[in-house]
């Protein structure tokens, strides 16, 4: 018998052998437009000539060394990661801290943990909706159709998305941390209002309890701003991070309020791989990357460029923000029909858990004249019932 993988993806039929920039080269040497972007993954692109420089001048210097030993890499990324930091002060704060991991479950199960040992509470408010990754803490706080884990580590409390009253009623002196998606992002770009963020703010200030954003797919600049805490300008306590947060290797940052991250011991943590110089380097270029000018205005102009791009055949109304769109499709296609209609004209985008809402979540480095690629495919799509 031979080797097989898990039955875990149903997988596209598209026959990839490369890929360039913004666009999936296939076996036929047909180009397809990617605006899925390896699900908020590829921020830089495919094949990025600066990243694959510094990647490959990194391994012939120092692939890799453990975590005992401070390298460059890692005292170069904390320099540019923190630029694009949001300005907070506050009760003697010298600002943030950070911990490196492999993941965005990982980074979530740290910013818990780091929640519930300071408060010494045992209970989570999240929302339904909400995906915040397959181990046993970020399980716990899904909204997932089939358990991804036995049982939760915590006790939890799920009240529904941007249901301010509920959160209120919900968030007391039990609880230890409330952790969101800025965007609910696999839900289908579910948007909050500044109200519900306010209110959380304040819920958690009241009650001492943490407030966690989930930022692994709403970082890194992909809602044209660094971070959503800047695009809201409502800070939690607790932020993390994945994704395109190394534009492809694998990461996970769990970043923390300073005097929150020095309310626990630091031994409480740790990571085999997590903060390699390798991926670090990675990570640098994509924050120097991100605070150069003029990198973000694109992120905002491709983003109206899309806007205006998507409205047209069966797209009925575009929300989101910057390069994290949801396309709501009109009430009698589905979604998953015309995600497939459109790689049949050459353009892949992302289906969520709603059945009338497509994600699209393209490289950052997407240009405004790439969207006329959707638009002409819109206008002649032939959706299959």
């Amino acid at each position: 018998m031979k080797l097989r993988e898990f039955d875990a993806y149903k997988r596209l039929p598209l026959p990839v052998v490369s890929a360039d920039g913004c666009e999936l080269v296939l076996e036929d040497g047909r180009r397809v437009l990617d605006l899925y972007g390896g699900h908020c993954v590829n921020t830089l692109g495919a094949g990025d000539a600066k990243l694959g420089r510094i990647l490959s001048e990194q391994w012939r210097t120092l692939s890799f060394t453990t975590n005992l030993l401070d390298h460059a890499p890692r005292r170069e990324f904390l320099a540019a990661f923190e630029r694009n930091l949001p300005a907070y002060r506050e009760h003697g704060d010298d600002g943030w801290q950070v911990f490196c991991s492999n993941s965005g479950a990982e980074a979530n199960e740290n910013a818990l943990k780091l929640a519930l040992a300071s408060t010494k509470r045992r209970k989570v408010v999240c929302f339904k909706g909400a995906f915040h990754g397959r181990t046993a803490a970020a399980a716990a706080v899904s909204d997932t159709k089939l358990p991804a884990f036995p049982a939760s580590p915590f006790e939890v409390v799920r009240i529904p998305w941007c249901d301010v009253a509920a959160a209120e009623r919900a968030i007391d002196a039990t609880v230890g941390a409330v952790i969101l998606e800025p965007y609910q992002s696999l839900a289908g770009v579910t948007e909050p209002t500044k109200e519900f963020l306010d209110r959380l703010r304040s819920a958690c200030d009241r009650t001492g309890a943490f407030l966690i954003y989930d930022e692994v797919q709403t970082g890194n600049g992909r809602l044209g701003a660094a971070w959503a805490v800047q695009h809201f300008g409502v800070v939690p306590d607790v932020f993390t991070t994945a994704k395109g947060a190394a534009s492809g290797l694998p990461i996970g940052l769990t970043v923390a309020r300073s005097h929150f991250a020095a309310s626990v011991p630091g031994n409480m943590f740790g990571s085999t791989f997590g903060g390699g110089p390798l991926v670090l380097a990675a990570a640098t270029e994509v924050s120097r990357r991100i605070a150069s000018p003029g990198f973000l205005q694109n992120v905002r102009d491709t983003s109206n460029a899309l806007r205006v791009a998507a409205l047209r055949g069966p797209i009925e109304k575009v929300r989101g923000a910057g390069l994290l769109l949801g396309l709501v499709v009109k009430s009698d296609v589905r979604a998953a029909s015309v995600r497939d209609a459109l790689l049949e004209q050459g353009v892949l985008v992302g289906t969520s858990d709603d059945p009338q809402v497509l994600r699209l979540s393209p490289a950052l480095v997407l240009t405004p004249r790439d969207a006329q690629r959707l638009a002409d495919a819109l206008e002649t799509l032939e959706v299959k019932a």
